[in-house]
Parts: structure tokens; C-alpha cells; sequence
């Protein structure tokens, strides 16, 4: 197993020795998750590294699951076979490499349309960050294929952890069964979300363009009603 040890909030990956099993064992996670300064936590788990072409990953995956996983697309929402389901136990892995990614402990009713989750298993899932639409969004793949699950978004209230992750149901695959060893679970965001540089202006840009559009539509119902006057 690994220790990840942080101080001051930069995360460290330190490779320790199982006695039971008689040999260390070295977890590099790809984006260390950050923890309060001072603290260790277990990583209880490990992966390994899937790389595919899209060629290969086309014959394994179903048209919409490669279209979501490899090339990062959005299944329409209130559709996705997992968006209104809640198991009491089991856990979801990525659908493309098999990478434990969410227990069902951690799924919940956003109302969204999608499947969401409040929480990862630490290691699981990764963070990118997507400038898309003029608006700054963090997005969640499988650490271990890279493969896109969906965005991240913060501060909505919904749970302690304050994160909800908004996934394709394409995307996992549900598994009845606990993993087979025991995995600490975190939220993967340290705060690096919000509007963006552009996407502080998209908004009052489109209220200012709607309100010019009302205030034109007023002007001429009054204009329309002084002349039948």
C-alpha cells in the first residue's frame, strides 16, 4: 500500500513495506487528491495503466459508450440506464478498463439527469480542466484509461463534501459486489473550479443582450398602443 502524506496541502506519494505479503508495493496516483496539512491517509488501493487505440477501444465499446469514454460526449439527459438508480451496497467501475471508481454509499438524487456521486474512491478518477463554451469546468476521467466520465461541480449544497459528479451512465458499469479490498473515498476537487476568466462575463453579456431585446419588444407594444390612442 501507499501513504499519502500532505503537508502544508501538497500531496506526497510515498511507496511503504507490506510485512504480510513481503514486498512494497509503489502507488503513483495521477493527480494527488489534497488532504488537511499534516495528515496520512491509506491509499487501499492500487491500478494499472490501460492505453488503447481507438481502433481497439471501437471494437470493445458499444457506439455511444466510445462516444462518451473516447471522445467526449454527453448522453442525452434523464436517459442513461443508471441515472435513477440507487443500490444499497456494490460499487460503480469504468466502463472501457474496469477501474473502481464510486460506491453506491456515494451516489444520490441531484435531479440532474445524470448519475451523481458526492465522493470518489482516492486514485480512481482524475481532473482536467475544460475551457469549453467560454465557461471553466473540471472535468472527471478514469485514472487508470482515461476515459471521460463527465464534469465535476462545486458548492451546490447537495452534501458535506460539496461536490456532485455528474457522470454518463455509458460511461460505468455497476458491480453488486464490494471491491476486494477496502478503498478510502475523498472528494477529487481542491477548489480549482468556478466561472473561468471568460465565463465572468458570459453571463451578464447574455442577461444585458436579453434585456435589450425586452426593452425593445416594450418600446414598441407602447409605441403600437400611443398611435392607436
Amino acid at each position: 500500500m501507499a501513504a499519502s502524506c500532505a503537508r502544508g496541502g501538497a500531496a506526497l506519494v510515498l511507496p511503504t513495506t507490506s510485512k504480510r505479503q513481503g514486498f512494497t508495493r509503489t502507488h503513483s496516483l495521477t493527480r494527488p487528491v489534497r488532504v488537511p496539512a499534516r495528515v496520512c491517509t491509506i491509499m487501499a488501493s492500487s491500478f494499472k495503466r490501460v492505453d488503447k487505440s481507438d481502433l481497439q477501444w471501437k471494437k470493445e465499446l458499444d457506439a455511444e459508450s466510445f462516444q462518451v469514454l473516447r471522445k467526449k460526449g454527453t448522453e442525452p439527459a434523464r436517459t442513461g440506464e443508471y441515472d435513477k438508480f440507487y443500490p444499497s451496497e456494490g460499487h460503480f467501475v469504468c466502463k472501457g478498463c474496469g477501474n473502481p471508481l464510486y460506491s453506491a454509499e456515494s451516489k444520490f438524487d441531484s435531479g440532474c439527469g445524470w448519475p451523481a456521486f458526492d465522493k470518489c474512491y482516492v486514485g480512481g478518477v482524475k481532473t482536467e480542466t475544460d475551457m469549453t463554451f467560454g465557461m471553466k469546468r473540471i472535468e472527471i476521467m478514469c485514472a487508470a484509461c482515461d476515459g471521460h466520465l463527465g464534469h465535476v461541480f462545486e458548492n451546490e449544497g447537495f452534501s458535506p463534501t460539496m461536490e456532485r459528479h455528474c457522470v454518463n451512465s455509458v460511461s460505468v458499469k455497476f458491480v453488486q459486489e464490494a471491491p476486494l479490498n477496502p478503498m478510502e473515498e475523498a472528494k477529487v476537487s481542491d477548489g480549482e473550479g468556478g466561472g473561468g476568466s471568460m465565463g465572468k462575463f458570459v453571463i451578464p453579456l447574455v442577461m444585458l443582450g436579453l434585456a435589450y431585446t425586452l426593452s425593445g419588444v416594450v418600446g414598441k407594444v407602447m409605441d403600437a398602443f400611443m398611435r392607436g390612442g
